[in-house]
This record gives structure tokens, sequence and C-alpha cells, in this order.
């Protein structure tokens, strides 16, 4: 093959600048001066990415007000461009025209023309894998929060909306309550119908207990058997809440039949509203020794309910069905 070039350097530069012009992949040249850079050309894709026009920002140096790449991580960059003439793959936040922040990675490489030296930037738009990480590391969150039997949340979810709620107790005028529920019967369940319908129970008893209080009620299964509901109460209302509690439990409670057969399964529900300089400890452990009040009557169902000014008297909310 003699040396006759295939393609005359001026169809090769027309060629590429098409290629430059259509490319689907963002494209910026921009002189080098790490103070004084400025746009030289940019393609469509880039316009599209920044929402930026071309006469706009036509000259403009790259960290002017309304650039789109306005990074403090841009000094170091520009001196591995001084020093290895090139990087790649560098994480970088661009701002859109909107307002919105993309997350980038942009590989770079600096050429000298006519003593002129150029960076020619490629940048790639990763925000729909951002994104899909993001998603992924919630469902990861959701899935280390949940319970997977009941669908509730578990008890590491539990303790940090507890914080959070008894943090928000400062500024709410509502009183927060918190009812333990510990199943009895339970055991005899599992050990005379099998493990297999002990999870039916508590599945059923889950749902029960999402169809019986609010959307904004907070519900979670806490261990083998215990669960905890956190709702909020108008202090005027105080009355009616106790009243619609007790028959939430009698409704949660009912017999559950399981492969032709009704199972047994009751409650002992200790509930407790929270008092000026409760912890999460001090509020659970209150909760819990009224729930133990009530499994001591030998109820089937059985809630206690004391006010915090009447503390020490016996619960008249002990009942049976």
């Amino acid at each position: 093959m003699d040396d006759t070039e295939i393609l005359p350097p001026e169809v090769l530069a027309s060629m590429l600048m098409r290629m430059f012009e259509f490319a689907p992949i963002a494209i910026a040249i921009t002189t080098s001066d790490a103070k004084t850079s400025s746009y030289a050309k940019v393609n469509d894709a880039y316009l599209k990415l920044t929402g930026l026009k071309w006469d706009d920002i036509r000259g403009k140096k790259l960290v002017s007000k309304g650039a789109a790449i306005d990074s403090p991580a841009r000094d170091r960059r520009h001196r591995l461009l001084q020093e290895d003439g090139a990087y790649v793959l560098e994480e970088v936040e661009i701002r859109h025209a909107d307002g919105n922040i993309i997350p980038t990675l942009i590989s770079a490489q600096r050429t000298v023309v006519d003593g002129i030296s150029f960076d020619v930037e490629i940048i790639l738009d990763v925000s729909a894998r951002v994104r899909h990480q993001s998603e992924i590391e919630l469902a990861l969150r959701a899935s280390a929060r949940t319970d997977a039997l009941s669908g509730l949340p578990n008890r590491a979810c539990f303790d940090e909306v507890l914080k959070e709620r008894i943090a928000a107790q400062e500024s709410n005028e509502r009183l927060l309550a918190l009812a333990f529920i510990d199943l009895n019967g339970f055991k005899i369940v599992n050990d005379t119908m099998g493990h297999d319908a002990g999870d039916e129970v508590i599945r059923t008893i889950a749902s029960r207990l999402r169809d019986s209080f609010r959307t904004h009620d907070f519900i979670a299964r806490i261990g083998g058997d215990e669960f905890i509901v956190l709702f909020e109460i108008d202090p005027a209302l105080l009355n009616e809440a106790r009243d619609m509690l007790f028959e939430a439990i009698e409704r949660i409670f009912k017999p559950i039949a399981i492969g032709g057969a009704l199972t047994d399964v009751g409650a002992a529900v200790g509930v407790t509203l929270l008092r000026p300089g409760d912890t999460s400890a001090s509020f659970v452990k209150r909760a819990d020794n009224d729930m133990y009040l009530a499994k001591q009557t030998g109820k089937r169902v059985s809630v206690v309910w004391l006010r915090p000014t009447d503390a020490v008297m016996p619960a008249k909310w002990a009942r049976a069905d």
C-alpha cells in the first residue's frame, strides 16, 4: 500500500467534526488555564445535559456564575491534566440550568494546538445509575428495618422511630401513647398446630393491627410474640381514645381460623402515655410493666391503661371475652 492518504486531512477533519457534533455523549473543549479556562466548543449533547445555550456560554469562564461545572475539585483535576496530561472517570456534579444537580463521570485529555493548550472533556451522565443505586440502598435499608414474617417494622426500626417521636413531642400538643402487646396462648398454637400455624397467626394479627389503627399510627413487631403501637391522642378526647383502643383490641384478637380449627390466641396489653422526662427506655419499660399487670389477670384478652395521675390505682380496663 502506498503512502497516499485514504482520507484527505480536510475530509477527516470534517468527519471528526460531525462525530463531535452528533455524539450522544456530552463533549466540551475548553482552554486550559485553571483560573481563566473558558468554553471553546461544546456539542449538542453537552447543551442538552446542562440546559445551557451556546450563545450564552461562548467564551465564558467555566467558574463564572451560571457555568455548568463549578466544583471545588476542579483545581485537583487541573493538576492532573498539568502533571499527567489526562484523567479518567472523575466524579463531578454538574449544575443544570434549572438548578438540579446531575452526577457525572468526566474523562479529560490535554492537547496543544499551535501553542495553545486545550482540554477535551467527555462527560457521562450517571444520574440513572445513581438513582438505581439509591433505590437499592433504600430497599436494603427498608429490608433491614422490616420484620420478614409480619411485614411490619422491626425492633430496630421501632427504636429509631420512637426516638424521633419523643424528640418531636416538645412541639406537639397531642399526647403520645404506647401500647405494648404480648400474645397469650401463642406457644400452644406452635406446640399443637405447628410453626406454620403460628406464622399464620402472626401474619393475621399484623394484618388486623394495620386495619384497626390509623395510617399515621406506628405498628411494629418487636419480638416473637410482641407488638408495639405508637399513636397520638388529642388530650380532650382521652376517654374516647381509651374506648377506641379497647374496641380495636377486641377486634384484633377474635379467634383465628386456621386449617379448619379456631386458635384461641389472646393478648395482654399495657398502655401508657409519654411523661415529662421520659426516655425511650423508661417509656417502653412502663408500658411493659403494665403489660405484665394485664398478664397477671389470667384473662385471654386484658388491657391495662393507668392514667399518669392515678398510676397506683388498679386498672379498671382489664376485661376478658
